[in-house]
């Protein structure tokens, strides 16, 4: 049996196209990204939150909560299971890379987007707790020789219907 063959960006654009979720939003980036915007609440009490996955060719997405700002309501607390980065949003920890726990042959709406709600309802536990139902591990991140240090560095759908 031949392996199976990762999807491209268009086939992409069509899997998350298919979901026909109101609001959101689906842009190629230039020809070299895919960007899925979306709104999400973990649970029916929660609030409404405002993410973006980011998908490339040849590298693992990225999964970004843009409003409301999690670094806000963690009033200066370091969020558990989250990247630095440069730019907008806060970037989630879904999965360790290591223990492949992903793969690109797997579909978006069965793992990064309700992986995505799963975090974000951890996240609104831990505001209240501090403490950090979810379990998982996250990787340790090795600094780069040349990376300039960083300072202040420290996942429902839903319709406005």
């Amino acid at each position: 049996m031949p392996p199976r063959r990762f999807p491209n960006l268009a086939q992409r654009h069509a899997e998350l196209k298919a979901l026909g979720w109101p609001d959101s939003t689906l842009d190629f980036v230039q020809g070299r990204a895919l960007r899925f915007g979306f709104r999400v609440a973990p649970t029916q009490w929660s609030r409404v939150y405002r993410c973006s996955l980011k998908l490339y060719p040849a590298k693992f997405p990225e999964l970004f909560v843009m409003e409301p700002d999690p670094k806000a309501l963690a009033t200066g607390r370091v969020i558990p299971h989250t990247y630095p980065h440069d730019g907008a949003g806060t970037k989630l920890c879904l999965w360790l890379p290591r223990a492949r726990e992903w793969s690109a042959q797997m579909r978006l709406d069965e793992t990064y987007l309700p992986w995505a709600a799963e975090w974000l309802d951890y996240f609104e536990e831990w505001l209240g707790s501090n403490e950090w139902a979810g379990g998982g591990e996250h990787p340790e991140m090795k600094r780069k020789r040349w990376a300039r240090p960083r300072t202040g560095t420290t996942a429902r759908h839903v319709s406005n219907n």
